[in-house]
């Protein structure tokens, strides 16, 4: 394996082709089974930084069972008039990875892309006569392995450095990830469209052309082939310089079946509880007062401007106990670690620092929901241990008070913290673990389009009627919603008596959420979840799910039609290893509660069958099943009376059975309530045996 760390961007004077691990100009040679890695900027943390595995400038050359690995621009196949080799090699990168000018043959490849709306391949030539061009033949398109966001329907397979650009992709798998237009211009305002060859042929994969037929003719400038006219000896200038010992044996890649059914999880081993009051060693210091012997800074704004820019230098920044009343966004373009001063920290309760402010955002307005925010997560990854982020902002209606948000493909990891606002408390566009951590508000309070895992968390409404999640994805198969694990639901301190608070309700109709091993008090309503409003439900495609909680609210005896209870291999999907691209993000050093896999807990108790005494019954619909299963009997004492309308009729339907009555309830619970006459429509569920009498 070569692996070189870069410099970029690079000195006046001086070209791309600089930063590359390998860079060859020779004629007639070959590699076999070398990975060429540029590990500077590996995870893109830095943007418009060009770090290139390999810059080819020479003829004739072949790479077998090669891996070569960057970010922008990895690869570079430079000579104009140079004729290269790929096979069964694997190049990943994210922005135009596969770029430059050589006429170049891939053959078995894999090629893995890390970024969404980016594009794999950026080919140029000087005019249609011009050697250059990529064909790519048996070959992978499909997410790095190290990609660590969802890319399905967000990659392209190239767009054209030039207007003659000529890239050709046949006999390959395509998979999800590629966008179903398959190619996109240059740009908006510099299209390079005029003399392009984008072209397709014998491809399979859901990203293939005949599995988006309409975005592909919509995109205008590529071909579906009807035979295949670029065969390797027609486009090489000639194969006696390639090694074609494996030729006939190749296999065309395809992507790595997951299990999603096994029960293997991610395992902890760590600790929630460690020393979090004296801080760590290069830590930037924050006290409302002064400390012997620190540097010191008293607001966290103050701490954050001194931060080392650099996004290979983590900023850690400890607290001392306080309140700071400031809003903040965090940007750092690294790692960001927010931590405060705390002799309990595995106890929420005890926190010592709390970050403030008051400001709601007119949700009907033309303003966003996250300048709302008091912590708002813009940088890659940030981490906050046992901070208290807080929106003191009022209950007015509509209005967003947002305590913490984290943006679009950025991390947010935190333990022992707690999150307070009132409606849209926490907005998650980005990815986010929360450990041990309490989050309180009303108004669809736990919101947004991204990925949220929350573990053995403390989860509390403040008001009654409201509705705890609002989820939406961008498709039925994006990677995203929320999974509550072994957390607690039950009211904010203070409160009671609430009896209807909705476990979510869809923002759109892909919304997907799952309460697993959960305690659900009483607050939580019979139905569980809600639809978005009466005009526009958006059910239809939603995945609501619970899977083996407890208490008095997880009775699933009423809930609403469009959820589930999950069974086993329902419930894997879930499970933490599975439900974002990677964990590696996540510090399990202070995770100490063990993620549920799929199997563990129980289903909540069966729901029951009744009978009732009736001291008038006019009409009387009594039902057998044919079922062998056999449930508890539970006897309660009802009076009940039905009087039915003069135009009483009763409708038997085999399979359901609908009957329609006027009736009057009298509970005999020592108050006798006699409350107007209500017409009901009762749904019996299918039957085998069915006897009805009728008196009118």
């Amino acid at each position: 394996m070569f692996a070189h760390t870069s410099s970029s961007p690079l000195p006046s004077g001086h070209s791309d082709a600089e930063t590359a691990t390998l860079a060859t100009a020779s004629n007639r040679i070959s590699f076999y089974n070398i990975n060429f890695i540029n590990s500077d900027n590996l995870d893109g943390l830095e943007a418009s930084y060009v770090t290139l595995a390999a810059s080819i400038y020479g003829n004739d050359i072949g790479f077998y069972g090669c891996a070569f690995e960057g970010w922008q621009d990895t690869l570079l196949t430079g000579a104009t008039a140079g004729y290269q080799y790929y096979e069964s090699c694997y190049i990943s990168g994210a922005i135009d990875f596969i770029w430059g000018y050589s006429k170049s043959y891939f053959k078995g490849c894999t090629i893995g892309a890390k970024k969404a709306k980016s594009a794999m391949t950026a080919q140029s030539r000087a005019s249609a006569s011009a050697i250059g061009g990529y064909i790519f033949d048996q070959t992978l398109f499909t997410s790095a392995t190290d990609a660590t966001v969802d890319l399905t329907g967000t990659v392209y397979l190239g767009r054209p450095y030039s207007a003659y650009a000529l890239v050709v992709v046949k006999n390959s798998y395509l998979d999800d990830i590629i966008n179903p237009s398959g190619w996109k211009v240059w740009s908006a305002t510099d299209p390079r469209t005029d003399h392009t060859t984008f072209a397709e042929f014998a491809n399979v994969g859901p990203g293939a052309w005949q599995n988006n037929v309409a975005a592909r003719q919509a995109f205008g400038n590529a071909t579906l082939l009807t035979s295949d006219t670029y065969s390797l000896a027609s486009v090489m200038d000639n194969t006696a310089w390639i090694d074609s010992t494996y030729w006939n044996s190749i296999v065309t890649p395809e992507p790595a079946v997951v299990n999603t059914t096994a029960p293997n999880n991610v395992t902890v081993s760590g600790s929630s509880s460690y020393n979090g009051t004296v801080p760590p060693t290069g830590a930037i210091i924050v006290s409302k007062n002064a400390i012997d012997g620190m540097t010191t800074y008293d607001t966290i704004q103050a701490a954050l401007n001194a931060a080392p820019t650099s996004s290979k230098t983590n900023a850690t920044i400890f607290i001392y106990p306080g309140t700071y009343n400031e809003q903040l966004i965090v940007n750092k373009s690294g790692t960001t670690i927010f931590m405060g001063y705390s002799d309990s920290t595995d106890d929420y309760s005890k926190n010592q620092v709390t970050i403030q402010q008051s400001y709601g955002e007119d949700t009907q307005g033309t303003g966003s929901d996250v300048d709302a925010a008091t912590v708002y997560a813009t940088g890659n990854y940030f981490y906050a241990y046992n901070v208290n982020f807080r929106n003191n902002n009022g209950t007015q209606q509509n209005i967003a008070s947002l305590g913490f948000a984290v943006k679009s493909s950025k991390y947010a990891f935190m333990h022992g913290c707690q999150i307070y606002g009132n409606q849209d408390t926490l907005y998650i566009s980005g990815n986010m673990f929360t450990f041990k951590t309490y989050i309180e508000g009303n108004v669809d309070f736990i919101f947004g389009a991204g990925s949220g895992y929350f573990l053995n968390s403390t989860i509390s409404p403040n008001e009654d009627g409201d509705s705890i999640t609002a989820a939406k994805r961008a498709t039925n198969t994006t990677a995203a919603g929320f999974v509550f694990d072994q957390c607690t639901i039950v009211p904010a301190a203070g409160s009671s008596g609430f009896k209807n608070v909705s476990l979510g309700r869809p923002w759109n109709n892909f919304a997907r959420v799952l309460y697993a091993g959960c305690y659900l008090d009483g607050s939580v309503g019979s139905a569980g979840w809600t639809q978005w409003s009466k005009s526009s439900p958006q059910t239809d495609g939603v995945t609501f799910a619970e899977y083996h909680n407890y208490g008095p609210g997880s009775s699933t005896c009423k809930r609403a039609s469009f959820s589930e209870q999950l069974s086993d291999s329902d419930a894997a999907q879930f499970q933490l290893a599975n439900f974002f691209p990677t964990t590696s993000w996540i510090d399990f050093s202070v995770v100490d509660v063990q993620p549920f896999t799929a199997g563990f807990g129980s289903a909540p108790a069966a729901c029951v069958s009744s009978s009732s005494s009736s001291s008038s019954m006019l009409s009387t619909i009594s039902s057998t099943s044919s079922s062998s299963v056999t449930l508890p009997l539970v006897t309660t004492q009802v009076t009940t009376t039905i009087i039915q309308k003069a135009t009483t009729f009763t409708t038997l339907t085999q399979g359901d059975i609908t009957s329609t009555s006027v009736t009057y309830v009298t509970e005999n619970d020592g108050l006798t309530v006699t409350p107007p006459a209500v017409l009901k429509t009762s749904i019996i569920k299918a039957t085998s045996v069915l006897t009805s009498t009728t008196t009118k």
